[in-house]
């Protein structure tokens, strides 16, 4: 998700959008949510031509909204789902805990990466110059060692930097969402929004296939998004949402709630509730275990000063 800000900065932003938002005088938000509850009313009374006057408003709107060349394209689907549920207040509240788990990811990930960074360039540097006091290498010897030592790690920090620079990349999405456990979070991800877009559309009072198309049409360009479009595809054509939902693999790993004899319209925030822990926990993994993976180096560099002292 392309930016030149940081998702610090995408925090502060959208943080400050919420708290705006919840101020009494906000004509802006009013707007808003009368523009959907008028679209609503519309169809309701099948009013077709009146219902597209007030979804032309909220075009309207989403259109100065991007002109401002702010938001990124996958922030704007948010914030059109937002106009079309009359409430744009929750969509900046989503978006803020987004960008508040992003930041969180980046700093566990650089605390984590320390460790391993400091053994590595221990095994890079340190060796060769041990090697090197006690004459056991040449100067020459001891210098070509430190580059070729460095090379494996300067080549992974290009590639990481080229798959971030290029991660709204179709091919780059999919090799992410093809890696070991990485895919898995990655798509569980996927899903809280996806639950979370169907939960606002539901609490708006739109019927549930209504619901599900915009929830899936809201979603962000990804690998998985046509599961999401399949279920309210087989839904439309008479399929059960539950057996839709399970079938289409968006809850693996995650621990559903038990059911209850609730209100059905709090199911949505039930299984958001469950994705976003399952979430938060793989992000907490995969940020403290990732950079350990660096630790697969020193073989390598053993190896490597090995041959330049028994050469």
């Amino acid at each position: 998700m392309g930016s030149a800000s940081s998702s610090a900065q995408r925090f502060m932003l959208f943080q400050s959008l919420h708290t705006a938002s919840q101020s009494g005088d906000n004509n802006w938000d009013q707007l808003i949510a009368l523009l959907s509850k008028g679209e609503q009313a519309a169809h309701r009374a099948q009013l077709d031509a009146l219902a597209q006057k007030f979804a032309s408003g909220q075009q309207v709107v989403l259109d100065e909204l991007r002109s401002g060349g702010l938001f990124l394209d996958w922030e704007l689907r948010f914030m059109q789902l937002g106009l079309a549920v009359g409430n744009l207040a929750n969509v900046y509240r989503r978006l803020a805990e987004h960008y508040r788990l992003l930041t969180e990811f980046q700093q566990r990930f650089r605390r984590a990466s320390r460790l391993p960074l400091l053994l590595v360039g221990g095994f890079i540097l340190l060796v060769p110059l041990l090697l090197l006091v006690s004459r056991q290498l040449q100067p020459s010897e001891a210098l070509v060692a430190i580059v070729f030592g460095l090379a494996p790690l300067g080549l992974l920090s290009a590639i990481a930097a080229g798959l971030w620079h290029r991660r709204e990349s179709p091919c780059v999405q999919r090799f992410c969402y093809r890696l070991p456990g990485i895919g898995r979070a990655l798509a569980g991800y996927q899903s809280y929004h996806y639950v979370n877009h169907l939960g606002e559309c539901i609490a708006a009072g739109m019927p549930l296939a209504q619901a599900l198309k915009q929830a899936a049409r809201r979603m962000p360009d990804s690998p998985v998004r046509a599961r999401y479009e399949r279920i309210a595809s087989e839904v439309g054509a008479g399929e059960k949402f539950s057996v839709a939902l399970m079938r289409s693999g968006a809850l693996a790993g995650v621990a559903l709630p038990a059911a209850g004899a609730g209100d059905a319209r709090q199911v949505p925030a039930q299984l958001s509730l469950a994705i976003h822990q399952s979430c938060e926990e793989q992000l907490n993994f995969w940020a403290s275990s990732l950079p350990f993976l660096l630790l697969g180096l020193i073989p390598y560099l053993v190896v490597l000063n090995a041959w330049f002292l028994l050469r």
